[in-house]
């Protein structure tokens, strides 16, 4: 890992922007994804930038897929809960879960991206 002197910290809002908007973590130009699907090009279409470096890469992601989704379930079941105060718990967490679902492909795909952020702060290419 580099020494945090060498951290480029004045591009921290550039690529939240790139992240935001699931862009290449090189040149933050090229889409990860084709859409909202869950398929994922091999390599950034712009600067050909390998996204997964080796078989078991995006394990990690998994871990981020599933604090997404139960932060998402519990924020939906909260707002719920306020909207509707005398609603039974079980039944905002099942619209908050509902909710989830129907998301389920863009938790996937940010998943994968804050993965591919942060093994490219940590490790960039050439490093």
């Amino acid at each position: 890992m580099r020494p945090i002197a060498s951290w480029n910290f004045r591009r921290i809002p550039s690529r939240l922007w790139g992240l935001a908007r699931r862009r290449c973590p090189n040149c933050e130009r090229g889409p990860i994804f084709p859409g909202l699907t869950p398929r994922m090009h091999a390599q950034c279409p712009v600067c050909r930038y390998v996204f997964e470096r080796e078989p078991g890469y995006f394990l990690g992601a998994l871990a981020i897929g599933y604090f997404l989704a139960v932060a998402l379930s519990t924020a939906v079941a909260l707002m719920v809960r306020r909207v509707w105060p005398t609603l039974d718990w079980e039944w905002c967490f099942a619209i908050g879960f509902g909710v989830y679902l129907l998301s389920a492909s863009l938790v996937f795909q940010y998943a994968r991206s804050v993965w591919m952020y942060v093994d490219f702060w940590l490790d960039p290419p050439g490093a």
